[in-house]
């Protein structure tokens, strides 16, 4: 009967440190953070990024699915997604450190945004800043949209219809037998 009660109390404790797993995202411009009006965000035609804060000890990174149609984002925030377990394997190729400040357009797949302090191997921008022992804040910075089956650029200065932004923290990888959600966030960005 002890055992029986403390295996549970085990996985309501592991149970409630991942659902309440430390995470925030922020779209930050000119240095200053944006804040939503009405769910939406208003950017100007420049340069943006988007900020990660989280605990490294139950985050290893964050999806995301950023499009010009709203079909992931349409979703909701409650709504569950139908390919949830497929989502580790359409991961679109991206280069370590974000060398060419962009971020991938496909409707089908998803960008994977981790970092690994221990191989030093990470999609954000080179400076992870940490806010304490086990909690980072991650930069990615966007300077461009890059659409990877057309293998073709687009500044900012030239995106003239909304982006829509879908991110997805899930179980971390080692732990992935049967992907399960802990955090969603979605973004809609209107460019003026």
């Amino acid at each position: 009967m002890k055992t029986t009660i403390s295996l549970f109390f085990f996985a309501l404790v592991t149970s409630s440190v991942f659902s309440q797993a430390k995470v925030s995202l922020k779209i930050i411009q000119n240095g200053a953070a944006v804040a939503p009006v009405n769910g939406e965000y208003e950017l100007k035609k420049a340069p943006f990024s988007v900020e990660f804060t989280f605990d490294v000890n139950t985050v290893d990174g964050v999806f995301v699915n950023a499009d010009f149609t709203d079909a992931v984002y349409k979703i909701g925030d409650k709504a569950p997604l139908a390919d949830l377990q497929d989502i580790p394997f359409k991961i679109v190729k991206e280069d370590n450190f974000n060398p060419n400040k962009q971020i991938a357009i496909n409707s089908d797949n998803w960008s994977f945004w981790f970092y690994n302090k221990g191989t030093n191997e990470y999609r954000w921008d080179r400076d992870i800043k940490t806010v304490d022992a086990n909690t980072v804040t991650a930069t990615r910075t966007i300077e461009q949209v890059f659409f990877p089956v057309k293998e073709k650029a687009l500044k900012m200065a030239e995106v003239t219809e909304p982006l829509y932004l879908f991110f997805l923290v899930t179980n971390p990888y080692n732990q992935r037998g049967v992907v399960r959600e802990f955090y969603r966030q979605r973004m809609k960005l209107n460019f003026k």
